[in-house]
């Protein structure tokens, strides 16, 4: 089982102006 090493989230606006988060986790195993 992979562990997260790292979370990075920012609040993007989509299509219509409405915020939204977008996250990226970082896995041990690269993925």
């Amino acid at each position: 089982m992979s562990s997260i090493i790292d979370i990075f989230a920012r609040e993007i606006l989509d299509s219509r102006g409405n915020p939204t988060v977008e996250v990226e986790v970082e896995l041990d195993s690269g993925a």
